[in-house]
């Protein structure tokens, strides 16, 4: 079974190589240009001791990396159930969680492809010179990662079409995303929303990632890294759940 959960990662990291302009080059436009706008309309803003520009700096990057695990998984599954290659994980020795954790792992993969890919050609304009953490760096990074793969992989098998995806990122994914506190700290939301964002599980997400790259933290980081650790958990029992049902009737 081993051999074949590794099969299926195999199989999905060569399929997301074919899209090497998707996965290298949009990343960087992306993070380029919104640093050009908001690093013009900052200035020399300062937040907590961090330039107003590594501060949304990183909660691009959260951004980038939490798009492509979620929808790596998530397009690959919906183009095998329209095509008909689904039917090659009813068939393979392989248990429906291993066959979610091929899945969760390519799109990690991808994900660190893709932060790899930005960093390299915009970390030169960011006034960062060190990593405040950077174990829990890594460790951020493989959770978040993993935890939106897993969610990619619930979500891939129970949609019926790509409609059903583009409603999730447009409409529940960016939201979420932009109420998590990329471009400002959640505290100087107005009331309710800054009550709203510390309930937003993408927050702890980004709270994470930022305070393991800057320090900076818009609350407990351990808290943070408790729920991101327990969304992964929650994530994960749901994508087998999933899978497991839907490859039986499919």
């Amino acid at each position: 079974m081993t051999n074949g959960m590794w099969a299926v990662y195999a199989r999905e990291v060569k399929r997301f190589q074919k899209l090497w302009l998707d996965t290298i080059f949009n990343p960087i436009v992306s993070v380029g240009l919104y640093l050009a706008v908001f690093g013009v309309i900052a200035g020399d803003r300062v937040i907590a001791g961090v330039p107003y520009v590594a501060f949304i700096y990183v909660g691009l990057l959260s951004m980038n990396l939490i798009n492509a695990s979620m929808s790596n998984p998530a397009f690959s599954i919906i183009i095998s159930k329209n095509v008909g290659t689904i039917v090659d994980l009813q068939v393979i020795p392989v248990s429906p969680w291993r066959i979610g954790l091929a899945y969760a792992l390519a799109a990690l993969t991808r994900a660190i492809l893709t932060l790899a890919a930005a960093l390299a050609f915009t970390v030169w304009f960011i006034p960062l010179h060190s990593i405040a953490h950077p174990f829990m760096l890594v460790a951020a990074i493989v959770i978040s990662g993993l935890e939106f793969g897993m969610v990619g992989v619930a979500f891939g098998m129970w949609a019926k079409n790509f409609e059903a995806l583009t409603f999730l990122t447009t409409f529940l994914l960016q939201p979420m995303i932009f109420l998590g506190g990329v471009f400002y700290p959640t505290d100087t939301l107005p009331s309710p929303w800054n009550v709203v964002s510390q309930w937003n599980p993408l927050h702890h997400n980004i709270n994470a990632l930022r305070y393991a790259v800057t320090g900076y933290t818009d609350g407990d980081p351990w808290r943070s890294f408790a729920a991101i650790a327990t969304f992964l958990v929650i994530a994960t029992i749901t994508m087998h759940v999933i899978v497991r049902n839907k490859l039986r009737s499919t």
